[in-house]
């Protein structure tokens, strides 16, 4: 898998992760346009958050225990506004 793909369902905004590295025992997916990551963090799951571990989404139905971030509803926060997207593997 080379990459993910966040589709926002409101209005079809699509934002692109390339893989670029490994954390312990798991990939990493970097956003192609700003320094916001696609990562498993330890005891958490999966989550979109910054270089400094700021989360900002998450899926909806399941922390993502798996080896890899899960398909399907991820929810986001930035500010006062939340938005609901599908991640799809690319």
């Amino acid at each position: 898998m080379s990459g993910v793909r966040f589709v926002r369902r409101v209005d079809g905004l699509t934002y692109e992760f390339v893989r670029e590295t490994t954390a312990p025992g798991y990939p990493s997916y970097r956003r192609v346009d700003l320094d916001l990551w696609c990562r498993r963090l330890p005891d958490f799951g999966w989550v979109v958050c910054d270089a400094n571990g700021t989360v900002s989404s998450r899926p909806f139905d399941d922390a993502g225990p798996g080896d890899l971030p899960p398909e399907g509803v991820w929810v986001s926060r930035k500010g006062d506004r939340s938005y609901v997207y599908d991640l799809v593997r690319t």
